[in-house]
């Protein structure tokens, strides 16, 4: 870009030592082309440097996201109780009020304290939540 630059500034010395009569029709259009052109390097000079602090913002996200994939990577997640999820004891309901669906845990049936989470609706549950009956099953299906 410093190139572009170097070339402008020289052309324009160039028209100031020829000493051309800026009244003339052709000293105002090489005036006028040359401004054009310093405001087309400036115009690039910003937008290079505009690329430069993205190219850096992105150099510092890829560097994070690789620290964090290193990170996951290097968790054993196994071991932990933490994470385990048993279906057993959570419910899939969906909201009669909003419809949004969302998941809650079987003990909070058993004591009527449901509320769904986005509209704050109450439920209510009339039927009590057993098995479908067959031995050995535990799907938790009303019947």
């Amino acid at each position: 870009m410093k190139y572009i630059n170097e070339k402008v500034a020289y052309t324009k010395g160039l028209v100031d030592g020829l000493e051309l009569d800026q009244a003339s029709n052709e000293g105002k259009v090489l005036v006028q082309v040359l401004d054009i052109l310093e405001d087309i390097v400036d115009a690039l000079d910003g937008i290079t440097e505009a690329q430069e602090e993205l190219e850096e913002y992105v150099e510092m996200v890829d560097d994070d996201l690789s620290e964090l994939e290193e990170f996951i990577l290097d968790e054993d997640f196994g071991d932990d109780d933490d994470y385990e999820f048993d279906e057993e004891e959570y419910y899939e309901i969906i909201c009669p009020e909003c419809g949004n669906v969302y998941i809650t845990e079987f003990e909070s049936f058993e004591n009527n304290t449901v509320a769904c989470p986005d509209c704050g609706a109450p439920f209510i549950l009339n039927e009590e939540i057993s098995c479908c009956g067959e031995d050995g099953c535990d799907c938790h299906q009303e019947i």
